[in-house]
């Protein structure tokens, strides 16, 4: 489920919800309930791996 980042132009909260994008518009600031909300935009990170070193604790464990 999407991760969205709000800023409460009433109470100045900053907070982050998971939440369908139908469900955005029903977002309410969990300090103060306002709905006097705007929606922060992060920068995103693509790219290829750096090549650095593997976690050797990752894909590790066996099911079953």
């Amino acid at each position: 489920m999407p991760r969205y980042e709000f800023n409460c132009q009433s109470c100045g909260n900053k907070f982050i919800v998971a939440i369908s994008i139908a469900e955005r518009d029903k977002v309410k600031c969990p300090e103060c309930g306002s709905k006097n909300i705007k929606q922060l935009f992060s920068p995103v990170s693509v790219g290829k791996d750096s090549g650095g070193d593997n976690c050797n604790t990752c894909g590790s464990r066996t099911f079953g």
